[in-house]
């Protein structure tokens, strides 16, 4: 129970510090995008924010009010799913075989014990994995994180004709599949968080560019 409680608080460390460094980011990101752009678009203007001179300042305005909007709440989100692939990918490194796959056959067993003749055609299939999702919800697992990587497994699960055309067991399919998918968490990746980091920093370098454009026409 100690080691358990210990290893929960490692890793929720792990997810206070990494959210924490990508929440800082995107928030500096996010305010000098703001003051940066708004300064820019006044200049542009010659003072009056609402006051557009060309073509190119209106859609630097018009880039700059969605990205505004759009942008923040992408780096929340993203942020928030490399914060939960990290933790993951840190628990199948280290904790697979002895938390991750006994917790999946923990669910199996009882889901099994439950609805013995439930799969018996491609429809059952869909329907089964949604009810085992929600018999894992519904379970007590003392780590949270692994109930969180069971129930992202289960969901990212997918059936094929070749499963019903081979005869095979529906649990045995489930965990090989599920296995399958928790080696795709193995590495961390947070290029999307970036992604809206740099679309943030071209807009702002866009409607400098209309700013400059602009004023070699007026000159």
């Amino acid at each position: 129970m100690n080691a358990n409680l210990s290893y929960i608080k490692k890793l929720t460390v792990l997810a206070t510090k990494t959210l924490f460094k990508c929440y800082l980011l995107a928030i500096l990101s996010t305010v000098l995008y703001l003051i940066v752009g708004y300064l820019l678009l006044r200049s542009n203007a010659d003072g009056a924010f609402f006051s557009m001179t060309g073509s190119l300042q209106t859609v630097g305005k018009f880039l700059w009010l969605i990205g505004l909007i759009l942008l923040p709440i992408l780096l929340f989100l993203f942020s928030n799913k490399y914060v939960f692939s990290t933790v993951a990918s840190k628990v199948i490194e280290e904790r697979q075989d002895d938390l991750i796959i006994p917790a999946l056959d923990k669910i199996l067993l009882v889901y099994q014990s439950n609805q013995p003749d439930l799969v018996q055609n491609a429809g059952d299939y869909t329907f089964a994995k949604l009810k085992l999702i929600n018999e894992v919800k519904n379970t007590k697992i003392e780590n949270p994180w692994i109930k969180r990587i069971v129930v992202f497994g289960l969901n990212k699960i997918s059936f094929d004709s070749l499963d019903l055309d081979n005869n095979n067991n529906f649990y045995d399919i489930v965990k090989s599949k599920f296995i399958a998918v928790l080696e795709m968490l193995t590495d961390a990746d947070n290029r999307p968080f970036w992604v809206c980091i740099a679309i943030q920093w071209l807009i702002i370098l866009f409607i400098w560019f209309a700013g400059s454009d602009a004023s070699l026409v007026s000159g």
